[in-house]
């Protein structure tokens, strides 16, 4: 049985993810012309923040969105 992802994202952490991602994908596009392949790796904020879940947040037990109340 598939369990389901809880969202541990919140809004401003969101916003924060997407500004980065497109920041390492605009760095790496101007200053690394020959290796514009690692422009990928920004994709992966940009990713958590539209999916609103993060691995590392789910292992560490964290969570920035404040529309979820914590189980004891």
């Amino acid at each position: 049985m598939a369990s389901k992802l809880k969202l541990n994202v919140g809004w401003h952490d969101r916003l924060i993810r997407i500004v980065i991602g497109l920041a390492i994908i605009a760095g790496i596009w101007i200053w690394f012309a020959n290796e514009r392949w690692l422009a990928l790796i920004g994709i992966i904020p940009i990713l958590t923040a539209i999916g609103g879940w993060c691995p590392v947040y789910e292992v560490l037990g964290m969570t920035t969105d404040t529309t979820v109340t914590r189980e004891s």
